[in-house]
């Protein structure tokens, strides 16, 4: 390869002349390293936010600078012509100026900018700044088209200096888009120039979210029908990894478990007759007596449920027995465990289920009791679901000794001591490599609130018996417990969805799918989470990170 000398600049002992320095390549690198120099503080000086003319003035000093010192009113030695030399040349610029356009697109950041967008696909899969990539490409391209020796000897420096340039923005982007940055650097691992293996579309989601956590309440769980139906339309569960519920919370979360579509979930629970839940054995068993007059009947029957009802209270602790809704658990389980009712957290997990954790309380104890594959292996699912929706002095209390009823601890209901367990992911054990963790919070964590507005309070009695009493008792709990744990609590607020029951109470049992309360709930639930969906911006973004 011939170099050929073009001119020479000669120094006399008067120093060089203006017109000698401008004409010398150095002088348009020292232009273009101040530019570049000018456009990293424009992006981190509040003068440079402020005034955007002021990073584009330098933008433009950086690349005037670097094209000057290339041109041949420029002396300095050059390649000899050669035809590969300029298909290269032709080759790098038509590269370079695809690289630039989509980089703009994407807003490079060379300028200060008002809103930041990541964009993660395309030529943003091959690394993670292409407008430069491209201006490099171009350059070279340059500087191989005038045959600039020089030209290409600069281009490991600038190189360099965009690297210090991008070092600056890619901190700014790191707190202006938090983990999502931080997980779109582990996709595409190059800055500017490509590291393989590339992903044109690396999956890198819109939502953090891989934990699930369902607030008990009783019959207005319906509700969570329509979070389901709306988590599927946005195609969320699929990267669920766990779910957690309290009460029916834990309804909610076993079915969930089961990775089912939303229409078999919901052909699923039309199976359960909720006016069962609450039966009376007696009631089951002996209808009204047809021999009676029906008045007298119905007398009959009540009393033979009341006295029932208030030895199970006595005996049990609870005036309503929930073996309706344990045999019909079993059914549900055994359907997706191959005809196993009595199927572990261990089995679920062998299944391929997402990792379940069930809350109930442990009042022999008095603490929280966490059913899981991590803490309890070798428990039944539906033994550790019964104790959870054991509503108290409602249900009656179960003894459980971690094998079956009868023996052990008495337990009730999870919501007594942690009706919404939206926290337990926050467990440090959970913030290993986890990105979306921080300051004891885990971001990847979405919960579900039922909740009643406070100008929604049914402040009428309509107490008329145990049931409604029992009823009243654990909805003044669960009001206590809202403006406690949510309205006063504003970072769990901005990782829950909120839904209105309205006035539905949590043992209103006797809703069945057709009754417009219930439908009520459902959409409630559907609406709720699809707002919340569509404004979702993660709250670490300029906030909390």
């Amino acid at each position: 390869m011939k170099i050929v000398k073009t001119s020479r600049v000669t120094v006399g002992t008067s120093g060089l002349g203006m017109i000698d320095v401008i004409r010398t390549p150095f002088f348009w690198a020292v232009i273009s390293l101040f530019g570049i120099l000018g456009a990293s503080a424009a992006i981190n000086t509040k003068y440079g936010k402020r005034f955007r003319w002021f990073g584009s003035t330098f933008a433009i000093l950086f690349i005037a600078g670097k094209f000057m010192m290339v041109l041949p009113i420029v002396p300095q030695p050059r390649f000899a012509y050669s035809l590969w030399m300029t298909i290269l040349a032709i080759v790098f610029g038509l590269s370079g100026l695809v690289f630039i356009g989509f980089g703009y697109r994407s807003q490079p950041l060379i300028l200060p900018q008002k809103s930041v967008k990541l964009v993660t696909s395309g030529v943003n899969g091959i690394v993670r700044h292409p407008f430069y990539l491209g201006d490099l490409l171009f350059t070279a391209s340059f500087s191989l088209f005038f045959h600039s020796i020089i030209g290409l000897a600069f281009l490991p420096i600038w190189w360099a200096a965009y690297i210090l340039h991008i070092i600056h923005v890619e901190e700014r982007l790191e707190i202006e888009l938090g983990p999502y940055y931080l997980e779109y650097k582990r996709h595409t691992r190059g800055r500017v120039i490509p590291i393989p293996p590339f992903e044109l579309n690396p999956p890198i989601a819109q939502f953090p979210f891989k934990n699930l956590a369902f607030k008990g309440g009783g019959i207005k769980g319906v509700a969570y029908l329509g979070v389901i139906r709306a988590l599927e339309e946005y195609n969320l569960l699929p990267q669920i990894e766990r779910v957690v519920g309290s009460s029916a919370g834990a309804i909610t979360a076993t079915i969930i478990s089961f990775n089912l579509e939303y229409q078999k979930t919901n052909m699923i629970m039309d199976t359960l007759d909720y006016q069962l839940v609450p039966q009376l054995q007696s009631e089951i068993e002996n209808k009204e007596s047809s021999w009676l007059p029906k008045f007298i009947g119905k007398e009959v029957s009540k009393l033979t449920g009341d006295v029932e009802g208030l030895q199970r209270l006595i005996n049990k602790y609870g005036w309503y027995s929930s073996e309706y809704f344990y045999e019909w658990m079993k059914i549900i389980i055994a359907g997706q465990c191959e005809g196993n009712s009595k199927a572990t957290f261990e089995d679920f997990r062998n299944h391929g289920f997402k990792d379940l954790y069930i809350i109930g309380t442990n009042v022999s104890k008095i603490n929280v009791e966490v059913f899981s594959y991590d803490t309890t292996p070798n428990v039944s699912v539906v033994d550790a679901v019964r104790i959870s929706m054991s509503i108290p002095l409602y249900f009656e209390t179960l003894q459980f000794n971690g094998e079956k009823f009868g023996h052990g601890d008495f337990h009730v209901d999870g919501g007594v001591l942690f009706n919404y367990p939206l926290q337990l992911f926050d467990e440090p054990s959970f913030s290993e490599g986890n990105i979306w963790f921080n300051g004891g919070i885990n971001w990847e964590t979405l919960g579900f609130y039922l909740y009643a507005k406070r100008d929604n309070f049914d402040s009428s009695p309509k107490i008329h018996s145990f049931k409604d009493y029992i009823s009243k008792i654990y909805e003044c709990y669960d009001k206590s417990y809202q403006i406690s744990q949510i309205d006063n609590n504003l970072i769990d607020q901005q990782r829950t969805v909120k839904i209105n029951t309205e006035n539905v109470h949590a043992t209103d049992f006797h809703l069945k799918p057709r009754d417009k309360q219930y439908q009520a709930l459902l959409n409630e639930g559907y609406e709720a989470t699809m707002k919340f969906l569509k404004e979702y911006q993660h709250p670490s973004i300029r906030t909390n990170w």
